[in-house]
């Protein structure tokens, strides 16, 4: 098969997932999934692309591999610094404020988590998502079974003395159920119940000397997050040289 026909295949076959999907609201983010994949078509196509893109889901797991032992190991060097980067420290902070959104969620008040997300996001969520469901008389019913993976891909530290305003992206894969429905009728309108594994890119920054949620890209951008290259100031190194 030639390139440009590769290239035909893969087109097709993405402009009918785009017309057969069933749109659905994900949880916190307000991003838009595809419960086409859960379908016995979806299935059926999902184990053909599978087997089409091998090579390349190689390459992506590969490249994530290295990712997140690179983000650990800098993380090590920093929590030597300031133990709020050691990896144990990190991994508990995302883990306690992952817990903690999905049941604001659900509860449709953002203000339940206003100390472990940034001021822009939790507004903006409320305003934008949960407000505007409210008034067309849906709920967001957003709930978490467990969290599998928290995988941490890329790294900005900033030049702070304390690294105030660094940022790191994770990749968290957890078993949520996320659905939309009536008030009253109690009928779904968008998505179904039950659980099923996800993947979000999650964003948090370091203020105050707390990690906050900033912000929640869709898994599919985990490739790019692990590609890019770590932000470290030479001073880190400096730093863990004093300390010695």
């Amino acid at each position: 098969m030639t390139s440009n026909q590769k290239q035909l295949l893969f087109t097709i076959i993405f402009i009918a997932i785009l017309l057969y999907a069933d749109p659905v609201y994900a949880g916190p983010g307000g991003t838009v999934a595809k419960a086409f994949f859960k379908t016995w078509w979806g299935k059926t196509i999902l184990g053909l692309l599978t087997i089409i893109f091998l090579p390349l889901i190689i390459y992506m797991k590969t490249v994530e591999f290295f990712a997140v032992r690179k983000a650990k190991k800098e993380l090590f060097k920093i929590g030597l610094i300031n133990k709020d980067f050691s990896w144990l420290n990190v991994e508990k902070h995302v883990t306690n404020t992952f817990t903690r959104v999905y049941k604001a969620w659900n509860n449709e008040d953002m203000k339940e988590v206003s100390e472990y997300v940034n001021h822009w996001y939790w507004q903006n969520q409320q305003s934008v998502h949960l407000d505007k469901w409210k008034s067309e008389n849906l709920k967001n019913v957003c709930h978490l079974e467990s969290i599998n993976k928290i995988k941490p891909l890329y790294l900005e530290i900033s030049d702070d003395d304390n690294f105030e305003g660094s940022k790191i992206a994770f990749s968290i894969t957890a078993n949520v159920e996320d659905y939309l429905i009536d008030r009253d009728s109690r009928r779904i309108v968008k998505g179904k119940n039950g659980y099923n594994s996800e993947e979000k890119i999650w964003i948090m920054e370091y203020s105050n000397k707390k990690w906050l949620l900033d912000d929640i890209r869709d898994g599919d951008l985990s490739l790019q997050f692990a590609k890019l290259k770590n932000v470290i100031p030479e001073s880190i190194s400096e730093g863990i040289l004093s300390k010695g």
